[in-house]
């Protein structure tokens, strides 16, 4: 069975958990908190989650994968667990979307990992720095956001159904009022289709009670 070390705030772990749950398959989630901290740093020298363990066998002494990146893990579930299918099959395609991915990484992931660890930061450095994210990103998703209005009735981000381009985007969405990022006008495309895929099971499902509270 796959279990998910997850932190119950962190957007990483949020991606991870909306694919298992789109999956509808047996995992486990390991909430880390701090009694399983050590248990973490045991796994992955950088001590971020999220982390998944993999075959782990009945006594519990070994495991057979453990993989600490989350586009690697988002890979690896869909190619284990094929059904829905959530990468392109043709090669060409599938670098494509893991083009756009890496894209969201450094125009969005990148920045949001940075408020994440720092938000409620008293630094006055620290906080031009929050700034300086929260305007990256803004700019980002006034980018993506100009799809959705070229293209009023797409449900998808670049797609028919639901991708991991999607699923990579939606957890950022989601957090904007956390994020103290604001939404502006232009993105009503962007929102609408935020909003209908909020509303899809496997999103509702993977949603800890912290991040329930972060769009209240």
């Amino acid at each position: 069975m796959i279990q998910l070390y997850s932190d119950s705030r962190c957007p990483f772990s949020h991606r991870v958990r909306i694919i298992l749950n789109e999956k509808d398959m047996d995992f486990k989630i390991l909430d880390v908190n701090i009694n399983a901290r050590q248990d973490l740093m045991q796994l992955n020298p950088y001590n971020e989650t999220p982390v998944l363990v993999d075959d782990i066998d009945k006594n519990n002494r070994k495991r057979d994968l453990v993989l600490i990146d989350t586009n690697i893990m988002s890979e690896y579930i869909d190619e284990r667990f094929p059904h829905p299918q959530l990468m392109p099959i043709e090669p060409a395609e599938k670098a494509r979307m893991r083009m756009k991915i890496h894209w969201l990484d450094r125009q969005l992931f990148q920045h949001v990992r940075l408020l994440d660890t720092n938000l409620n930061s008293k630094d006055a450095k620290m906080k031009k720095e929050l700034e300086k994210a929260r305007k990256i990103i803004s700019s980002s998703l006034d980018e993506i956001a100009g799809v959705f209005t070229l293209n009023k009735k797409m449900e998808y981000f670049d797609s028919t159904h639901l991708t991991l381009l999607d699923v990579s985007l939606l957890p950022v969405l989601w957090r904007l009022n956390h994020y103290n990022i604001e939404v502006k006008k232009t993105w009503a495309g962007l929102m609408k289709y935020a909003e209908t895929q909020f509303n899809r099971k496997s999103f509702l499902d993977s949603l800890t009670a912290a991040e329930r509270s972060m769009k209240q």
